[in-house]
């Protein structure tokens, strides 16, 4: 595992956004296949989905939304990392100098937690209700949707996706954003983005399923 981190620290330096793109598409394929088999049972408890000629067959694994899901993690990582560093120039953490005195620390410390606070208010505000739209756009169009099909499934989707967002993220964002160095962001979004992409294709499975969210 220190081998594997010394690799990835390597290329991280070298080629940040092909190796961001590539770890953001391998976690999201992960979550997907996570979500595929938690999904199931949903799916099973109508048992059997109809076929085109009418008649039912099991539901089984889907290997090609999981390549979906991993050419849209590889999309997205890029755009994150972007971000996180336009968040940082906008925002930037104070330095506390060595030495200093109490109070000088104590209103520092305070400046740190107000560029924080700012960095996860804008991110919630401003990019994760794009965030999620695109996703659902996207997804769409990699399946091959028409334009009035996409939507349709953000109108039945979207809602249900952004309040399951603001009950996950902006406590994972206030940990990424101050604590974890800006090239290791991603990465930590993207172990997060584990269970959040179970509960995108949670909502994307009762829905197709004709199950109401709120259900048990």
């Amino acid at each position: 595992m220190i081998a594997i981190g010394q690799i990835w620290n390597r290329w991280a330096k070298s080629r940040p956004l092909i190796t961001l793109s590539l770890t953001n598409g391998m976690m999201g394929a992960i979550g997907d296949v996570i979500a595929q088999n938690i999904a199931q049972p949903t799916a099973q408890q109508t048992n059997k989905t109809k076929s085109t000629d009418g008649s039912s067959q099991a539901v089984g694994y889907d290997p090609m939304r999981t390549a979906r899901f991993f050419l849209y993690g590889c999309m997205f990582g890029p755009v994150a990392y972007k971000w996180y560093s336009l968040l940082d120039r906008r925002f930037p953490l104070p330095l506390v100098a060595l030495g200093s005195a109490a109070p000088s620390a104590l209103g520092t410390s305070a400046a740190k937690m107000l560029a924080i606070g700012k960095r996860v208010a804008v991110d919630q505000v401003a990019f994760a209700p794009v965030a999620i739209g695109a996703f659902f756009v996207v997804m769409g169009a990699m399946e091959g949707k028409r334009i009035n099909d996409i939507r349709a499934s953000l109108r039945a989707k979207y809602q249900d996706a952004l309040v399951g967002n603001y009950a996950l993220w902006p406590w994972a964002q206030l940990v990424n954003f101050s604590v974890i160095p800006l090239i290791y962001r991603v990465p930590f979004s993207s172990v997060v983005s584990i269970l959040w992409n179970v509960y995108l294709s949670w909502i994307n499975s009762r829905r197709s399923a004709g199950v109401p969210i709120n259900s048990v």
